[in-house]
């Protein structure tokens, strides 16, 4: 064996399957192109003959040069470590490409493109890359045999000292003639045994915690949520609406029973109270938390079942438990409807609660796709005690104190005094209405938008201001910000909220959970009316561009985002536990059977009964029996063309071998007994060798002697079995018709390989 003609475009394929699943994972598809673009370029010039491969001193210069520039990424610290690791790993297989000279540049390529793998797989768990990186491990457990096949063919052709074009070009098209079958069955043979391994392992192995030890280095800074923090200025929101990533999926349960149908649901993330105005010390027009000390929960490690309750108890009510997977967001918050009272998880991990805002915070952030459970009353909790939080820390413009003392926005009384004297003189009996007023004018006299352009001709003035008194449209932010202050400019204690809004169009209904998205990022408002804190949501839907959305592409993205999720809950989120709970079910599962087994003959037989006797109901129904009828008439009329079909075929092949002259049943059980001959003459036919009409077959036959020996010798052993059939009267069994169709087969082979190299001449 001299050549290993499928390693090189096996190996190619390999290294753009590493490529494509590293830029699946980092999302920089245009390290992709560029990428792709190398790659291609090498196999054209070595294609081609046009490749010369780069020196040593130039090949090392550059890697050299390439590990400065990665090392002073990872001191700044702009990007993830391990996606600078893999960006630079991507770098290395150009560089190694253009260098190539020996078996030991294949085998480094191997090598990298393994790292490169790990590498994404460190960095993500998303669906299509468990897709990619499964086809990675057939095609690289493929190309390492081939490698490896290679490398002792080469030390061979060393030693064998005798030239490629010197050898007969028959031996090695018989050489190379069963390699493929050969390799797919090893690899077939090896990757299942291999994957049974693996299932095995994974399955009563799992992984254990240890997820801070690689924690820092994964999540990527493009997948972290701004808008989340102590912190939010006037920019966090937007930037989060205009990114389509999947924030969390959450199961929710009311009082017990899994909702299956869409609803509306908002998930708490931060509370702001304070605003800064222009106090250049606190931070130029930024919310931030005036006070608000944090309750440590019964455990701090919520790990478990029961997990943790809060200090809230939600008294008697309906009880909301969300079972919510969260991805990566690289900040503190825990979401959750309002009014948590107790929170789980079978992760480990410790919550801080702020119980004047209702909030959880996960300590340390979160840097690992985790999953817990909350259990809410989606109701704010009720004090009669004075609350003063919500009405101190603000610095508010005076344009706004002004505009929410307009009649027309606060209301007015029965005698037409406007409601904003009231709270002003400390009397708080018609705050839910002032509210309920500042919500609706919001609501009805702006509009919305996602167009920043005018932030920028504020001339120092406050965004608040400017909003309420000039511009007057903005996005959900400016809207939440704004009542707030309306509220607080008037003694009324309110509250700035941040947090997702989930629509009825974000339920999945294959999968009955909520998909949520960093565009289902929203800021609203709670307002104290006197006992308990009350949501409104003044942000207006005038103006709002609804994205249009072919029903069945929207079906298809939320059928793709269940397999996304039923990936992650059940494959990748699989730990010590999920193991426990499976060999618990199959424990109970085998008792069970051994307990019913004395019964489990007769309820078969009754089940079987009543299911013949369901079979027999339906069966008298009209469109049961229109249906059956209409099904049989199409079996018939598709056996009817298959058998016509088959006919013209069969018709067909005997005219071209000579038999149409034969009866009607002869001439069809002969087509089929020598169909190998009509496959051999078309075969022939290809390659304009056609028998004369003055010839028999079997004369024709030794007028091939120009074709090579092997071929020839097929050839004319297949007419003698032609003879032997057509008036020998011999039988063919269907196992030697197949072995028939494979002798018809090399034939093809050698004739095609044969016109390549000019081995015959007729």
């Amino acid at each position: 064996m001299y050549d290993i003609r499928q390693f090189r475009p096996t190996l190619y394929f390999l290294l753009l399957l590493g490529v494509t699943g590293f830029a699946v994972s980092a999302q920089a598809p245009a390290m992709w192109i560029v990428a792709t673009g190398g790659i291609l370029l090498n196999a054209w010039l070595v294609k081609t003959g046009r490749f010369v491969p780069m020196s040593r001193i130039l090949a090392n210069l550059v890697t050299l040069a390439g590990l400065a520039v990665v090392t002073l990424e990872v001191h700044a610290g702009d990007s993830t470590p391990i996606l600078t690791i893999g960006h630079f790993i991507v770098f290395l297989h150009l560089v190694k490409l253009f260098e190539q000279r020996a078996n030991r540049d294949y085998g480094q390529l191997l090598v990298l493109s393994l790292l490169l793998m790990v590498a994404a797989a460190i960095s993500t768990a998303s669906l299509l890359f468990g897709i990619l990186f499964i086809a990675y491990l057939f095609v690289s457990l493929h190309c390492c045999l081939l490698f490896h096949l290679k490398v002792e063919v080469d030390q061979a052709r060393a030693l064998y000292r005798q030239p490629v074009d010197k050898v007969n070009p028959a031996l090695l098209r018989q050489d190379l003639q069963d390699l493929p079958r050969s390799m797919r069955r090893l690899t077939g043979v090896i990757a299942v045994t291999g994957i049974t391994m693996a299932v095995v392992v994974f399955v009563f192995f799992p992984r254990g915690a240890g997820s801070t030890f690689l924690g820092p280095m994964q999540t990527p800074p493009s997948q972290a949520l701004s808008g989340f923090n102590d912190q939010v200025g006037y920019q966090d929101i937007a930037r989060i609406t205009r990114n389509e990533d999947v924030v969390a999926r959450v199961e929710l349960y009311h009082n017990g029973e899994k909702v299956v149908h869409p609803l509306e649901m908002l998930l708490r993330g931060s509370v702001l109270d304070a605003y800064t105005g222009s106090d250049v010390s606190r931070g130029h027009w930024q919310w931030t938390r005036s006070r608000g000390q944090e309750m440590p929960t019964d455990k701090d490690d919520v790990t478990g079942v029961t997990g943790a309750s809060l200090p809230f108890d939600g008294g008697p009510g309906d009880r909301w438990t969300q079972v919510i997977n969260l991805q990566p967001t690289a900040t503190n918050k825990l979401f959750a409807m309002a009014g948590p009272i107790n929170i789980s998880s079978q992760h480990e991990m410790q919550v801080r609660y702020y119980p004047e805002e209702e909030v959880l915070e996960a300590i340390p952030p979160v840097l690992q796709p985790i999953t817990y459970t909350v259990v809410s009353t989606n109701q704010l909790p009720t004090t009669a005690e004075p609350v003063k939080l919500g009405t101190d820390g603000s610095e508010i413009d005076p344009a706004v104190a002004n505009y929410a003392r307009q009649p027309a926005v606060c209301g007015t009384d029965p005698s037409g005094k406007p409601l904003a004297d009231y709270p002003l003189a400390g009397d708080h009996q018609y705050d839910h209405e002032i509210a309920a007023n500042f919500e609706r004018d919001l609501r009805t006299n702006f509009g919305y938008t996602l167009d920043l352009t005018n932030i920028g001709s504020l001339g120092g003035r406050d965004p608040m201001a400017a909003f309420l008194t000039d511009f007057r449209r903005g996005h959900c932010e400016y809207f939440a910000g704004a009542m707030t202050l309306l509220c607080q400019s008037l003694g009324i204690p309110a509250r700035f909220v941040v947090g997702f809004r989930c629509e009825p169009e974000d339920f999945n209904s294959m999968g009955d959970y909520f998909q949520v998205k960093q565009s289902n990022a929203h800021a609203w408002c709670e307002v104290f009316t006197g006992e308990k804190w009350e949501t409104f949501d003044p942000t207006s839907g005038r103006g709002i561009d609804a994205a249009a959305s072919h029903p069945y592409l929207a079906d298809m993205k939320k059928f793709f985002d269940y397999l996304e999720f039923k990936w992650a809950s059940s494959v990748v989120a699989y730990d010590t536990s999920n193991r426990k709970n499976l060999i618990d079910t199959l424990d109970y599962e085998f008792d069970r059977s051994a307990i019913n087994g004395g019964q489990s003959a007769s309820d078969w037989v009754v089940w079987v009964q009543k299911r013949l006797d369901a079979i027999q109901k339906d069966f008298a129904s009209p469109t049961v029996l229109s249906c059956v009828i209409t099904g049989m008439i199409f079996l018939c009329f598709v056996a009817v063309s298959v058998f016509l079909v088959e006919r013209i075929r069969l018709h067909r092949r005997a005219r071209r071998i000579g038999i149409e002259l034969l009866s009607g049943a002869d001439q069809y059980r002969l087509a089929r007994q020598l169909r190998f001959y009509d496959d051999l003459l078309r075969i022939l036919a290809k390659h304009h060798i056609e028998r004369p009409r003055h010839l028999t077959p079997l004369e024709f036959s030794r007028s091939l002697a120009f074709l090579p020996a092997d071929v020839y010798r097929d050839v004319y052993r297949l007419t003698e079995l032609f003879y032997r059939i057509r008036y020998g009267g011999v039988a063919l069994p269907p196992h030697p018709r197949r072995h028939l169709s494979a002798v018809v087969h090399r034939i093809q082979q050698s004739l095609d390989g044969g016109a390549d190299d000019q081995l015959w001449t007729r």
